[in-house]
């Protein structure tokens, strides 16, 4: 059997011997072999992606603040026990500066909708209080609109509060069970100063890809990981941040009015995004919450508000800065002699030697409605707000943020700026809005406030996320097409006007003019004469003779250059005997200015009477003794203010 085996494995030369076939192995191409890696990572990123939103991760854009970060944490409710022994919920008293007394219960009663507005002092009231924020109208309407339940709605609205400030309030307000959430926060975006010096320093690439990494759970749990295994923060964001106060810090609270304000296109930019960002987060707060969000546009004075600080733009000489000012000043003149076709030409001049320079917008603005020309009057307002170097304003790029971002979201949004834009056109025949609805630059009327509650609340009904007797038709007067639903409608603006006849009845004069009050003398200190002489004169009709609001009232004419009406108001200021002493020395380089020395004389010594280290007093006084020929008093006094500027 071997030998057989043996012989049948020899080749014999009648069979051919065929080795067997070699596969030929095909390369794959450098560019496919990249394609389907990255395809693979793709694919095991998304579903690890998957599992973490699965497991709960939530993407670090959602949860934190990329730009800033603050010192310490101060909570806005503080946890005490009621009367009746359950937990409620206060303002802390550390928080009442900023914002209004609230109280609540911890544990949302049963059938209960809990509404928190957000935002900064248009939300809390300003100049007012809650009461009459559109916060507290919506508190007094809803209960008439839908009784079928209970409503609480708390005003966590804030003094100068930003809208960083408001996400991350609102983080602490999310565990108290909302239902929804107001925002109206837009107008203090440029009112504390941020570096971003991270955003400065890095490439548009860099930017980009953090941006869009932050929005990944895959981002945020490894970079979890890693900070507990460092015990330190890791994000590229972290060590970058600003870290501001636990509470506002204005850059306003550091200077004398907006000197500090400069033009800033990069650093502009800069806030824009941080908007836009915080705008996203309080949408992703609210969700994570289980609670709806609604946003309100912005909506400023433009009419009855100069620019808070205009600046040149670059490039021009010092003579053509020459040049424009003097036009500038012809065209007070011309607008003064209401020469309003020479104040245009004037004005038409400086804006094409100076496109940016936002007072020059203005005034031509103003020429321009006196002119009739309304559509171009309101371009040029425009213009000259968003040219506004210290922008206390929501500028337009940070309206047509908060819509976009409600659009790409899906969330609801009342547009306030132009509802109240065609309640304008209505009622005044132009669409430009002033005082006839705001108090000052953004602060709106209480009725305004009334109106912006009723918005909000159709807007809530046409989302149908509140029910009731519909609130549109109980406003416009329209029937609902059935004999029953025109009766229902009149009923309900019936009970809806004697809510609006309750809470202006319950309003405190004496707290209404101090209100009004207080906003003149912010205005009169931030250099805003023209429109801090009529919230005064609001004082003076709700407190006659008040010898603040008078001394206001003069000093804005005076600043004016309407100078013999400025004298008539002193001279009410003083008729009753009443010893305003800041106004001594105002009136006295008053009448100085006027060639009355020996008037000037006597308000000038009590000026100095009332405060002995007053050196420009001193100095003013000189002034008059050497005009009464006086020249050794003259001396004396030049010496004493010498004296007390140098501190020798």
């Amino acid at each position: 059997m071997p030998f057989r085996l043996a012989r049948t494995l020899e080749p014999t030369s009648s069979v051919t011997h065929r080795m067997p076939a070699r596969r030929t192995t095909r390369r794959l191409p450098l560019r496919r072999k990249l394609l389907f890696s990255a395809l693979t990572t793709l694919t095991f990123f998304v579903l690890l992606e998957g599992l973490l939103a699965v497991a709960g991760v939530q993407p670090e854009s959602d949860t934190t603040d990329r730009f800033v970060g603050f010192s310490s944490r101060l909570p806005l409710m503080q946890l005490s026990t009621g009367e009746d022994g359950k937990a409620w919920l206060t303002t802390a008293p550390n928080k009442r500066h900023w914002f209004n007394h609230q109280a609540f219960p911890k544990h949302k009663p049963a059938g209960t909708q809990r509404i928190f507005c957000m935002g900064g002092s248009t939300t809390y009231g300003h100049p007012y209080w809650d009461e009459t924020s559109f916060a507290g109208w919506l508190r007094e309407y809803l209960p008439v609109v839908d009784p079928s339940q209970k409503w609480e709605v708390i005003n966590a609205g804030g003094i100068s509060y930003a809208s960083y400030r408001v996400a991350a309030l609102m983080e602490e307000l999310a565990e108290y069970e909302p239902d929804l959430f107001v925002v109206y926060s837009a107008h203090n975006e440029f009112l504390e100063r941020r570096t971003y010096a991270n955003m400065f320093e890095r490439s548009t690439l860099t930017t980009a890809v953090s941006a869009m990494l932050v929005k990944t759970r895959v981002w945020t749990a490894v970079n979890g990981v890693m900070a507990k295994t460092l015990a330190k923060p890791t994000s590229s964001e972290q060590s970058h941040k600003d870290v501001l106060p636990a509470e506002v810090d204005e850059v306003l609270n550091h200077t004398i009015g907006p000197v500090d304000y400069h033009r800033d296109p990069a650093w502009t930019n800069k806030v824009l995004t941080h908007y836009e960002h915080n705008l996203r987060r309080m949408v992703a707060i609210a969700s994570q919450a289980g609670a709806k969000i609604l946003f309100i546009t912005p909506a400023s004075n433009e009419k009855d508000c100069s620019p808070f600080k205009s600046e040149h733009g670059a490039g021009l000489s010092e003579g053509q800065r020459q040049q424009f000012q003097e036009l500038l000043q012809s065209s007070q003149a011309s607008i003064k002699a209401a020469q309003f076709d020479q104040a245009e030409q004037l004005l038409k001049s400086a804006v094409k030697m100076d496109p940016q320079h936002a007072e020059a917008h203005y005034r031509l603005g103003q020429v321009w409605l006196a002119m009739g020309q309304t559509e171009a009057a309101r371009q040029a307002f425009d213009r000259a707000l968003n040219e506004d170097i210290c922008p206390l304003r929501a500028t337009r790029e940070i309206t047509e943020a908060v819509r976009a971002v409600a659009r790409a979201t899906q969330v609801p949004m009342v547009d306030f700026e132009s509802k109240l834009r065609a309640l304008c056109q209505a009622e005044q025949g132009r669409a430009i809005l002033g005082q006839e609805y705001f108090l000052d630059h953004v602060h709106p009327t209480i009725d305004i406030n009334r109106r912006l509650a009723l918005w909000i609340i159709d807007q809530l009904q046409h989302q149908k996320l509140i029910g009731g007797k519909s609130v549109t038709n109980a406003v416009t007067g329209k029937a609902t097409g059935a004999e029953t639903g025109a009766e229902t409608d009149a009923a309900l603006a019936e009970q809806l006007q004697a809510v609006r006849e309750r809470v202006l009845g319950n309003i405190d004069q004496q707290a209404e003019a101090l209100s009004l009050r207080n906003l003149a003398k912010v205005l009169h200190w931030a250099g805003k004469y023209a429109e801090a002489m009529p919230r005064a004169r609001d004082t003076l009709e709700l407190l006659p003779g008040d010898p603040e609001s008078r001394y206001i009232v003069a000093s804005c004419l005076s600043n004016m250059g309407q100078v013999d009406q400025a004298i008539q108001e002193y001279e009410l200021l003083f008729a009753d005997g009443v010893g305003f002493a800041r106004a001594y020395q105002p009136y006295g380089e008053l009448l100085a200015a006027q060639g009355q020395f020996e008037q000037a004389k006597a308000y000038l010594l009590l000026a100095i009477l009332r405060k002995p280290d007053n050196a420009s007093a001193f100095s003013s006084l000189g002034d008059v003794h050497l005009r009464l020929g006086e020249t050794e008093f003259a001396e004396e006094a030049f010496r004493e203010a010498r004296r007390l500027t140098l501190g020798n």
